[in-house]
């Protein structure tokens, strides 16, 4: 190896190394300690889940899934024409059954304490992220704040339900089609729509 092809490698070698330690300052054209505001990418990284972890919030979600199906199938179908008033009166009594089953069978945890860890850490994220004054904004508008409830409990009919910004949505684990993130303060729940119920959430995930 010739002593230029030596001396490039050794330059490729460190230059990740540079980067990482340093950048440049814009104004002084020396190097700056490397902060949020001029490498957000290093900063500002989403936190890591485990597989055992995300297939546990997963399998839990399932059961909640199958546990709902199989007390709505106990009760009178609704027809398609009903009404709104025979449509609550159903969603009532599912939730109702639901709520009762978790309870004697001490169910009620979707998120573990790890997946509640992964939730806090990756909606900071988002909100720590170039958009995260106009995601907040987002997040705040129309949020319910000072609403006292508990997991399985019905979602308060007086509560307005918060729009969910597309950024943390879409980091967020997906969910089935019945089951929906909000908002309410800065917890993040999961409701379960054909019953109204609220099968989880977590709370303190950002800085009010």
């Amino acid at each position: 190896m010739t002593r230029a092809s030596l001396s490039a490698l050794v330059c490729a070698a460190l230059l990740p190394l540079a980067v990482t330690a340093c950048s440049k300052d814009a104004a002084t054209g020396k190097d700056a300690p490397v902060t949020a505001q001029n490498a957000p990418e290093m900063i500002q990284r989403a936190p890591m889940l485990g597989e055992g972890s995300a297939g546990e919030f997963t399998r839990r979600v399932n059961d909640f899934e199958a546990l709902r199906k199989q007390l709505d199938g106990t009760i009178d179908k609704l027809s398609d024409k009903a009404t709104p008033q025979q449509i609550d009166v159903h969603q009532r009594a599912l939730g109702a059954l639901i709520a009762k089953a978790r309870s004697d069978a001490k169910q009620g945890d979707v998120f573990v304490p790890d997946m509640q860890t992964y939730i806090r850490g990756l909606v900071r994220s988002v909100i720590a992220g170039r958009d995260g004054a106009r995601i907040k904004a987002s997040l705040m508008d129309e949020n319910p704040m000072g609403v006292k409830f508990a997991v399985n409990d019905r979602y308060p009919d007086t509560v307005p339900l918060s729009t969910m910004p597309p950024d943390i949505l879409a980091a967020l684990p997906k969910l089935p089609d019945d089951l929906e993130y909000r908002f309410v303060g800065n917890r993040l729940v999961i409701i379960d729509n054909p019953s109204h119920l609220i099968v989880d959430f977590v709370d303190n995930t950002f800085e009010v």
